[in-house]
């Protein structure tokens, strides 16, 4: 292909030689010499002619290999019987780390794990039956490293070989992120049957949210197949948490926050509420919410357990300020009475009104007794 000015200029050259020649011919007088020349003739134009048939043939197989050569995408040629290289193109090269050179020594196997090799052989034997192929294989490159490409495949003809032409584009990025995406799916789903709370997947721009078998197990409602559900959600919040949920969330998605959590109280398919904490990721893209994904735990027990604790704990508090407090006015009382009392003091008088003010003490600490018996019940 490099050879094709040098072969223009020979031409150029040569037919400036034949012009030359004929001029000389016409201009001959000698027999001798007219022989020589018309010999010479005849060796210059078919000399030209064969010049440029091979020119006028090859013109369009270099114009073909500079594309295939050029070409951003790694190709190459493999003979199909001994699957060796034959012709590979730039990016190939760059690709797989080898030279030209180097490729050209080695198989289509050496660019392979050794446990891909059976599946390759199988292939080899069902698709180069003159079909074309597509389909995802990893290969390797000469450092070692693996990545994932796609294969198209068609039949040809190379320097007189049944061949394979390959067309091999990167992948990689693409096949890895769905190999992510799948495990993913499937941790999430096997979270999903472990767990009693309520998963969520909602899109953010089409508002529409795929719930997990939460919903029936944690609140008993079924299945709303037919239902917007996240303006079904939104309706069965309590109606006191409502305005505080939506205004929490929609400050976190204007301040682009991957992170969302908020305790309210949901009501169940009874019509009873129960406290539950909604915990969110959500997922970013080009600076804009596209997806959140949630899970909604049932914190009702816990709730209302800190609640009756902290109702104890107002309780003890209590009955602490009134024994320190309310019952020993009337225990004091008493001590002094019984200091007064003196039984050889005859004076009915005096006694009668200290064993009453004696009565109405006991009164008062019966009283409190029996006030605090009532706050210990309450807190039973």
């Amino acid at each position: 292909m490099q050879r094709s000015p040098i072969k223009m200029a020979g031409l150029c050259l040569l037919f400036v030689i034949i012009v030359i020649n004929g001029y000389l011919l016409t201009g001959s007088e000698s027999s001798t010499q007219k022989t020589w020349l018309i010999l010479n003739e005849i060796v210059l134009c078919s000399a030209f002619v064969l010049l440029t048939a091979t020119l006028i043939r090859k013109q369009p197989v270099s114009q073909f290999e500079n594309l295939y050569i050029n070409h951003p995408i790694p190709m190459w040629i493999y003979e199909k019987d001994t699957l060796r290289f034959l012709f590979v193109n730039e990016a190939a090269c760059k690709k797989y780390g080898y030279t030209r050179h180097e490729f050209l020594a080695l198989t289509i196997k050496d660019i392979r794990e050794n446990e891909e090799l059976d599946a390759l052989m199988d292939n080899v034997r069902e698709r180069c039956n003159g079909t074309e192929y597509r389909g995802i294989w990893k290969h390797r490159r000469k450092s070692g490293e693996n990545f994932f490409v796609e294969i198209y495949a068609h039949s040809a003809f190379y320097e007189g070989k049944e061949a394979r032409f390959i067309m091999a584009k990167d992948v990689d990025e693409q096949v890895r992120a769905a190999k992510e995406a799948h495990q993913l799916g499937v941790r999430y789903e096997l979270l999903a049957q472990a767990t009693n709370d309520a998963l969520y997947d909602r899109n953010l721009i089409t508002n529409e949210v795929l719930w997990k078998h939460g919903l029936e197990s944690m609140f008993q409602h079924p299945t709303q197949p037919d239902t917007d559900l996240f303006v079904w959600w939104k309706s069965n919040i309590h109606p006191a948490d409502g305005p505080v949920v939506m205004s929490s969330l929609d400050t976190c998605l204007q301040n682009r926050t991957s992170s969302w959590s908020q305790q309210y109280r949901f009501r169940s398919a009874d019509g009873t509420f129960k406290y539950v904490v909604d915990r969110a990721f959500i997922i970013y893209e080009n600076d804009q919410p596209t997806r959140m994904i949630g899970i909604v735990q049932d914190i009702d027990q816990y709730v209302k357990q800190a609640v009756r604790l902290e109702k104890q704990n107002k309780t003890l508090r209590e009955i602490a300020w009134i024994n320190s407090h309310e019952i020993r006015r009337p225990v004091v009382s008493i001590l002094s009475i019984t200091n007064l009392f003196d039984k050889s003091n005859q004076d009915v008088h005096l006694n009668s009104r200290l064993m009453e003010w004696l009565h109405q003490s006991t009164r008062q600490l019966d009283e409190i007794i029996h006030k605090i018996e009532h706050k210990v019940k309450n807190i039973e």
